[in-house]
């Protein structure tokens, strides 16, 4: 009988402090999962931009903005590579479309992606490309079309990738415009599309192309100077993250993770300040119960007075595995969204490719040149830090 009442005491008691590791790490783990990335939505990207590969050799006449591979590096070979690319991401979108009994489909732009073809004619590559502008844009409306009409995720991954294309290959194809004329014209509906997508694209790829975008913004705004090649070689690097080529994380090393999760204890030590002065008082009062209570689990009191206060702690939950539980719950609420914000600024630090940021003084506000936001100066700043820390940020 004695035994079966210490062992009833002992379950009903507040434990030991094992258990309040116990219940932390089971708590902490519980990290609520987000949605599932869409590898479609990824293929519509790439189809957009390839699409909008297209129409600027079209358009232009050009070539440069083209990945080279050094097999193919002739005008025509890379016309044919790239309508290839158009016609297999193509095709495994009207695979989709049609796997989902979708009311429309993407056949009949299939068969508009194979006129594109140079063919066996001879003559002026330049000529015949700019002879496919009409084609290219009947391409281009028709899948806008019939995205817009039975799904618009992929609908709006397909625009970000043409308008990504477009930001980053119009400087290089077009002499009239300039790098910070087609980053400012092009990056609030771009930062609309990423938002929009951000749960959709693969894991980590939108917020982390946004961040890097907004310091390119930052940086051409405070006076920072790049050329167009190099706004075309970061669109490549957003467009491999995006399209799910490369993963965001790739990059990182050990000491991106140390000084992201530096960066966390921070922000919460910060919050944690600023509860504390907003609700001062109940966190004295709290602070003094649950130290009270503490003592009490930690000398383990005896006797009649001692066994009813930790009965009335157990019932309200004041047992080491209902601190574990408590602080578990905070980190795991907390620590999650936080960790993923700076795991997202990691990844744009890493892949971002400014060859000239502004000076610090060039950040101070100016009448002449519009102001920039307090925590995107201080990325800025950061990005500029680590540039100098580990200059191989820079290799394309």
């Amino acid at each position: 009988m004695a035994a079966t009442d210490e062992t009833k005491a002992t379950k009903n008691g507040p434990g030991t402090i094992s258990d309040a590791l116990t219940a932390f790490e089971a708590q902490a783990q519980k990290l609520p999962a987000g949605p599932a990335a869409d590898p479609n939505v990824a293929v519509a990207y790439a189809l957009g931009w390839a699409v909008g590969d297209a129409l600027t050799c079209a358009k232009y006449q050009v070539f440069e903005h083209l990945v080279k591979v050094p097999e193919f590096d002739a005008p025509a070979d890379q016309w044919e590579l790239l309508v290839n690319q158009i016609i297999s991401r193509c095709g495994r979108l009207n695979d989709h479309l049609e796997s989902t009994h979708a009311d429309f489909d993407l056949s009949a732009q299939l068969e508009t992606a194979a006129t594109l073809r140079l063919g066996s004619s001879s003559g002026d590559v330049k000529t015949a490309v700019s002879a496919k502008s009409a084609t290219a844009m009947e391409l281009h409306t028709g899948i806008l079309t019939v995205l817009w009409s039975v799904a618009s995720p992929l609908a709006k991954s397909y625009q970000l990738g043409h308008d990504m294309e477009q930001m980053c290959a119009t400087p290089v194809a077009g002499q009239s415009t300039t790098v910070s004329a087609s980053v400012k014209g092009h990056s609030a509906e771009v930062h609309r599309l990423l938002t929009a997508l951000a749960s959709k694209l693969p894991a980590n790829a939108a917020h982390a192309t946004d961040n890097s975008l907004r310091l390119w913004s930052a940086s051409l705004s405070a006076g920072g100077e790049e050329t167009p090649g190099d706004l075309l070689r970061q669109g490549r690097r957003w467009h491999d993250v995006l399209a799910g080529e490369v993963s965001g994380k790739d990059g990182l090393r050990l000491t991106d993770y140390v000084a992201a999760a530096d960066s966390v204890a921070g922000k919460l030590w910060q919050t944690a300040r600023q509860v504390a002065v907003r609700f001062k008082v109940w966190l004295i009062v709290a602070v003094l119960v649950a130290a009270a209570g503490i003592v009490l689990i930690v000398i383990g009191t005896k006797g009649t007075i001692g066994a009813g206060i930790t009965a009335v702690l157990a019932t309200f939950g004041l047992t080491w595995k209902g601190i574990g539980d408590f602080f578990g719950r905070a980190a795991a609420n907390a620590e999650d969204q936080l960790w993923d914000a700076e795991i997202d600024w990691a990844i744009a630090y890493r892949f971002t490719i400014l060859r000239n940021p502004p000076a610090d003084s060039q950040l101070k506000p100016r009448s002449d040149t519009p102001a920039i936001d307090q925590p995107t100066k201080e990325h800025l700043r950061r990005y500029k830090q680590w540039k100098k820390n580990w200059p191989d940020v820079l290799t394309s």
